[in-house]
């Protein structure tokens, strides 16, 4: 039986063998500490392991509170389970976000179910094409060669030198490879592997002790760990299992994870940075510190009690998002850009933001946010954080608020400007100045100091659902949003005759413009902004969102920026950049993109736009992939297809475009056909791309096939070879009836919004910020928070109603699953 395992994004680290003849290893241990530590009072040893060939390394991972017995005795040579296979993967590499069980043999009162809960949201398995996971059954050899191949990112290697490697599956083959040749696992002294045959307990610890000691460090016992006078390097990710740990001038590559071993205790950070995440699942009032560090993204889950940060010296912090109570204490000289406190924050939490934040984003609903002194920049509360109460102390104030849920901002703090969009919304004190967002009821009051008065001041920062924000792709146009509009347009300083693209900037975010998406490298990029600025042209590797790791990314000269003027051509130059095209597997080349973005004046980040750099001379004409080109969000919407090269190409003379396409559709086995001239698709070739776009839907089936000698590259000097696209599905269409194209959709509570589809999926109404994956729209439905109907192949030609009666006022969004588009709405009362 197959089954699936998912990766995760670790990194990639090569490991030793463990084989079937057990062989005594120590377990990886840190040596570089420059204090007396103390160690906690050690468990009671299992009576079985006394002469067992891995007692030392259960004993090390027994005293780090990752192996546990029953009572005194461990077991080493029982059978391992996959239930218990996953408690270890959990604990050892501390794993500690849960997601939804869909497995029908895991019920909520099983000991396992939150480390099945836990594996599901880490992504390293899924279980059984069944819809079981089969928790009791013996974790076989091969499984557990997938599940570290993968979690480690191990190279796949398909070539396998077992005498029974016939026996392998198609699924386990390359992932057994992969950890055989990394000497992971090794095989018998027969020449066979076993794949299923089962591990022992033994054998799994092992096996999980030789994994961490590529995967990381752990620090287990109290003490300073870090060279005092130079930095150390650290190439995988660091876990500190005990309080009383400080880390001094260390660079970690991956994760730093405080775990919830350190309870209520105190960590210390001096001069650390930390390129992966923070994770902090303990620590006490008085705290986690961080002394003269960068820390890239710290998320903040504690289970029970509240964590305290504190941020002093020269500390840097691009992102905060708590999860759990929390108190974050940034101090003189200290920088903290971002804090999102996230929907996972129970209602009735409490919040303390001390010291000076350039913007903060509430998601949770029902908590208070306490903010003693300092200095908040922007603060928006989301359409999901209703009820929510900040209380501004005398020595506290917010310069700017975007108010989107009903809130009650307390206590003497000043407020500056703020904009209104929901109902409910209170001050103690008058804000300098309220201004009434979109979408909104130009007759709704606030509550000031107990009064109430009407919204007053113009409509200057209309806040849309389909605007985005200053940290969003450039993907997922909206379809309610006019779009193309640019107050810049043919302004002083553009030396492209006045043709500015089109671009936007809605005061809190803004996106950006290129010439053309597909440039030779060597070439040039011609970038326009409606802010001045930093433009960047990075590998989308690069976190684009991220202004130290694009500098770090331009120092090692794999980007480039330059200087920006609002509104002017740009030129940023790809000499000495590299296309990175890879050699694929199945005959189709990958490629990794790259993105421009432009960081404003104030450092925030622009949408980032899509750039293909392209082979020049000399190099032979190869596909990089076939895929959707975009679609049009009205009449009709309908996608377009690309067929993109890795060369700039042309049409040879005389060549007409349409006689080289043939088309399949509406057959699972392709039957191609000529494109006659009637027949409804356009079809052109434009810089790198040959783009088909279909003037009708393709259903769900489709095949197309590009003849030889179709195109060739600019010099005239390669041609394409015959090319079959895999099957393509187009979209599914979603019409919204009464629907004005290009105008917002307000619609009172209690409307009825019909609308058909054209082929079998499930339709939504749910918040907008809540579209994403499947599962996730299914919680908001079953939360109350929005309307969900299953349409069946045999009803796409009726018409459905979502009855708006029980649901709150906010952004909402008409969405189907693998639908063409959706339908921006706002819900007044």
């Amino acid at each position: 039986m197959k089954v699936k395992w998912i990766s995760l994004s670790l990194s990639a680290m090569l490991l030793t063998g463990i084989g079937v003849q057990p062989v005594h290893v120590a377990a990886a241990v840190n040596n570089e500490k420059n204090s007396t530590v103390t160690s906690p009072t050690p468990p009671t040893a299992f009576t079985d392991l006394q002469s067992h060939w891995a007692k030392d390394v259960v004993q090390t991972w027994q005293h780090r509170g990752v192996v546990n017995g029953e009572g005194e005795v461990f077991e080493p040579n029982r059978q391992i389970s996959r239930a218990e296979w996953s408690a270890l993967i959990n604990r050892i590499f501390q794993y500690e976000k849960e997601a939804r069980n869909s497995f029908i043999d895991v019920k909520p009162e099983e000991w396992f179910a939150s480390d099945i809960q836990k594996g599901i949201a880490a992504g390293y398995v899924s279980g059984f094409e069944d819809g079981t996971f089969r928790p009791d059954a013996l974790l076989t050899r091969q499984e557990a060669a997938v599940t570290l191949s993968r979690i480690l990112h191990l190279k796949e290697n398909s070539v396998v030198n077992f005498t029974d490697q016939e026996q392998l599956p198609a699924w386990s083959r390359a992932y057994v490879g992969a950890a055989a040749y990394a000497h992971l696992i090794d095989g018998y002294q027969d020449g066979s592997f076993g794949p299923l045959n089962a591990l022992t307990r033994a054998e799994a610890v092992q096996l999980l002790d030789r994994s961490f000691g590529f995967y990381g460090a752990w620090y287990g016992e109290s003490g300073t760990y870090g060279n005092e006078q130079t930095r150390e390097q650290k190439k995988g990710s660091v876990v500190i299992n005990s309080p009383g740990v400080t880390l001094q001038n260390m660079e970690i590559a991956g994760d730093l994870i405080i775990s919830k071993q350190v309870g209520d205790g105190d960590v210390f950070l001096k001069n650390v940075k930390v390129q992966g995440r923070t994770l902090i699942y303990g620590g006490g009032e008085n705290s986690v510190h961080m002394e003269d560090s960068v820390l890239l993204t710290v998320i903040v889950n504690k289970k029970t009690g509240t964590v305290r940060l504190v941020a002093e010296g020269k500390t840097t912090i691009q992102e905060v998002t708590i999860q759990s109570a929390t108190k974050v204490d940034n101090k003189l000289g200290a920088k903290i850009n971002h804090v999102t406190l996230a929907k996972e924050l129970p209602e009735k939490s409490r919040v303390h933001l001390n010291g000076g934040f350039n913007s903060v984003d509430i998601k949770a609903k029902g908590i208070l946010v306490q903010v003693p002194s300092g200095t908040i920049n922007n603060l928006t509360t989301d359409t999901t954080a209703d009820s929510v109460s900040i209380e501004l102390n005398k020595e506290a104030k917010i310069l700017e608020a975007i108010l989107r849920a009903a809130a009650a901002v307390l206590g003497e703090g000043n407020i500056g400007k703020v904009t209104v969009n929901a109902k409910g919304v209170s001050f103690a004190q008058q804000p300098g100045k309220v201004e009434l967002g979109s979408g909104v009821p130009a007759d709704t009051t606030i509550n000031v100091g107990g009064s109430v008065k009407p919204v007053t001041g113009e409509n200057s920062i209309p806040v849309s659902a389909g605007s985005g924000s200053p940290d969003s792709g450039s993907g997922g146009s909206n379809p309610d949003s006019s779009g193309g509009s640019n107050p810049g347009s043919g302004s002083e300083g553009s030396n492209n005759n006045g043709n500015v693209p089109p671009m936007e900037d809605m005061g809190f975010g803004y996106s950006i413009a290129l010439e053309s998406d597909a440039v030779t490298v060597n070439d040039s990029v011609y970038v326009y902004s409606p802010r001045k600025g930093t433009a960047y042209l990075a590998p989308a590797t690069v976190d684009t969102k991220n202004k130290i790791m694009l500098e770090e990314a331009v120092n090692a000269g794999i980007a480039k920026k330059v200087a920006i003027s609002a509104y002017t051509r740009t030129e940023i130059s790809t000499q000495g950049l590299h296309t990175r095209i890879e050699i694929p597997t199945n005959g189709v080349l990958g490629y990794s993109e790259m993105r421009v973005v432009v960081l404003d004046e104030n450092n925030l980040v622009s949408k980032w736009k899509e750039l293909t750099l392209l082979d020049g001379p000399n190099v032979d004409l190869k596909v990089l992939y076939f895929g959707m080109e975009g679609f049009y969000p009205y009449d009709p919407p309908l996608e377009k297809f690309q067929l993109a090269f890795n060369r700039k190409i042309q049409l040879p003379p005389g060549n007409n475009i349409r006689d080289y396409v043939q088309v399949s559709m509406g057959s699972e086995t392709p039957d191609f056909k000529a494109l006659k001239e009637n027949d409804p698709f356009v079809i052109e070739v434009k810089d790198n791309k040959i783009l088909i776009n279909p003037t009708v839907d393709v259903g769900p089936t489709a095949y197309f096939r590009i003849l030889p000698g179709a195109i060739e590259t600019t010099d005239s000097v390669y041609k394409n070879d015959e090319y079959l696209s895999q099957k393509i599905s187009s979209f599914i269409r979603l019409t919204m009836l009464d629907y004005t194209p290009k105008k917002k959709n307000i619609l009172n509570v209690g409307s009825i919004v019909k609308f058909t589809v054209s082929r079998e999926t499930d339709v939504y109404f749910v918040y907008y910020d809540a579209i994403g994956k499947k599962e996730d729209l299914d919680k908001e439905i079953r939360d109350g928070h929005g309307l969900h109907v299953y349409v069946p192949k045999d009803g796409t030609d009726k018409t459905y109603e979502f009855d708006t009666k029980d649901l709150q006022t906010g952004e909402y969004m008409l969405y189907a699953i693998n639908g063409a588009s959706g339908y921006a709405i706002t819900l007044i009362q």
